[in-house]
């Protein structure tokens, strides 16, 4: 299984990583919406995403916008979304699931929260 993690936090993006890879992803990193769409564009189709954790806050291009973006490009249709983020509002969450995010996941993230989220996504 293969994931792209986007988040402006380096800090947070080797943390999911980390987790990630116990969960037995393959990983790869974004720091921004605008790179991680670049990433998705750029990936080999033969070895698609499976799955992309996004957070909200970010510069250049944030979560919300991203996921806009992809859910417009039929080549990613397949692609779980799933918005980790402190923006946990129910006006939020709703934007984001309107959007076409798949699920949420609050930060601080455990492994155990990311496992659950992401077996309820079927990609673990």
């Amino acid at each position: 299984m293969k994931m792209l993690i986007i988040d402006d936090s380096k800090a947070m993006r080797t943390f999911l990583q980390h987790l990630a890879s116990e969960l037995s992803f393959k990983t790869e990193e974004a720091e921004d919406g605008r790179d991680g769409l670049s990433k998705l564009i750029k990936n080999d189709p033969a070895e698609p995403f499976d799955v992309a954790l996004v957070d909200w806050d970010m510069p250049n291009m944030n979560g919300l916008e991203l996921v806009q973006a992809v859910r417009r490009n039929k080549d990613f249709s397949a692609l779980k979304m799933m918005m980790v983020t402190t923006q946990n509002t129910m006006e939020r969450v709703a934007a984001a699931l309107e959007a076409g995010a798949d699920d949420f996941l609050m930060k601080p993230v455990t492994k155990e929260s990311l496992e659950e989220k992401l077996q309820i996504l079927g990609v673990v």
